[in-house]
């Protein structure tokens, strides 16, 4: 897995982003960010943290009655996610702006974590994975809503040109295996799901405080 992006690249690219993002991420992809939703098993009064908040899109999406903090290093992105969190009818979620592999937050914070179409924007994805395990209260659950890429045979060179052009240009990584994410994470996935549209994305789901034999 490639970790050429760094964190200027990522906020560069996202800046250009936010003008058509909800354009192009927006009603779409609601059906995807529903169901993932639905898979944090969330409770009255629960605490969510959502990773890779971006314009906000999720947040009409969560049960009233949670309290919703989401984050992002974009700031473009989260003005706009705080201008739809002002529309909320309950003043909307708390934004923070940070770094998704060093969350402000301390151990057990949350009740669940989210990362919905971010951890391939990641510069350190696996960083991402092992945050959202350790702010999450042991039994919590963490949803990871991406892209992933399968293994592929031949055409190596092409790969790394591709996956070069999509980290500099359009801050995401194109290679993105699942199965080595998850392990270097430590994480078991318990449930993995493709997600519409077009079955593309799939949905993980993972148990803080479960671990995996791997290092």
């Amino acid at each position: 897995m490639s970790h050429e992006m760094d964190a200027s690249t990522v906020q560069e690219a996202y800046s250009r982003w936010a003008r058509v993002y909800d354009l192009i991420f927006g009603p779409a992809f609601n059906r995807a960010r529903r169901r993932a939703i639905e898979h944090l098993q969330l409770a009255p009064g629960n605490r969510v943290i959502e990773v890779g908040v971006g314009t906000g899109l999720s947040f009409p999406l969560f049960p009233k009655d949670c309290r919703v903090v989401g984050v992002d290093f974009s700031r473009a992105m989260l003005e706009r996610a705080a201008a739809r969190a002002r529309k909320g009818a309950d003043g909307g979620a708390m934004l923070v702006e940070g770094d998704g592999g060093r969350l402000p937050f301390p151990d057990h914070t949350f009740d669940a974590a989210l990362a919905p179409y971010v951890a391939s924007a990641a510069p350190d994805p696996v960083a991402v994975l092992q945050e959202m395990e350790r702010v999450c209260r042991p039994g919590g659950r963490l949803v990871i809503l991406n892209h992933f890429s399968r293994p592929r045979r031949g055409a190596a060179g092409f790969t790394r040109a591709l996956t070069r052009l999509t980290s500099r240009l359009l801050g995401f990584h194109s290679e993105f295996p699942l199965d080595p994410l998850f392990e270097r994470a430590g994480l078991v996935v318990e449930h993995c799901e493709k997600a519409p549209p077009l079955g593309f994305w799939r949905i993980v789901c993972c148990t803080a405080g479960r671990r995996s034999d791997s290092p």
